[in-house]
């Protein structure tokens, strides 16, 4: 199935076709290293220039951030979860959203225990453009958590990321 990808990259936003060969992109991006895509522009954000590329293939670990489209999974595997409201600092841009998690899971602690590629809904992501600022809001936005620079969250979560900066936050 062809679906619409829309990623944040270290320099550019990227738009392309991406063939989808699992249930979920989340699956997708968390098993491969790198992606195909077809039919992509490259929005530079120095200068707003595109380049456009029939085909280009990204390292995952060059993406921050990817909008999630296509199907979102087999309904029937879904499990009970509470929101956790995320705010994320992924190089160039700040993201804030929710993270499900299992009830009586800590948010971080379940952030590591799953692929880098993570599920924000109900996100917004910010960045700048060409000298303006530019946010986007998101239904669910995959943040790439082994790239995160900082990470608002309850102190006594601080642990669960060593070498990623934690801004504590009151429990």
């Amino acid at each position: 199935m062809q679906i619409r990808f829309a990623g944040y990259a270290g320099d550019c936003r990227v738009s392309a076709t991406l063939e989808l060969t699992m249930d979920r992109l989340t699956d997708a991006l968390n098993a491969a290293d790198t992606i195909l895509l077809r039919d992509a522009v490259l929005e530079s954000l120095d200068d707003g220039r595109r380049v456009a590329l029939d085909r280009v293939e990204l390292a995952r670990d060059a993406l921050y951030a990817v909008e999630a489209t296509g199907p979102s999974g087999d309904r029937r595997r879904r499990v009970r979860t509470v929101r956790h409201r995320m705010h994320v600092q992924l190089g160039p841009y700040g993201v804030l959203g929710e993270l499900h998690v299992r009830p009586g899971m800590a948010p971080l602690r379940s952030l590591v225990r799953r692929g880098p590629m993570v599920p924000l809904t109900n996100a917004t992501i910010a960045y700048i453009s060409g000298g303006q600022l530019q946010m986007h809001d998101a239904g669910t936005l995959l943040v790439n958590s082994a790239l995160a620079d900082w990470i608002v969250a309850p102190e006594r979560e601080a642990a669960c990321f060593p070498g990623v900066r934690t801004i504590p936050i009151p429990a």
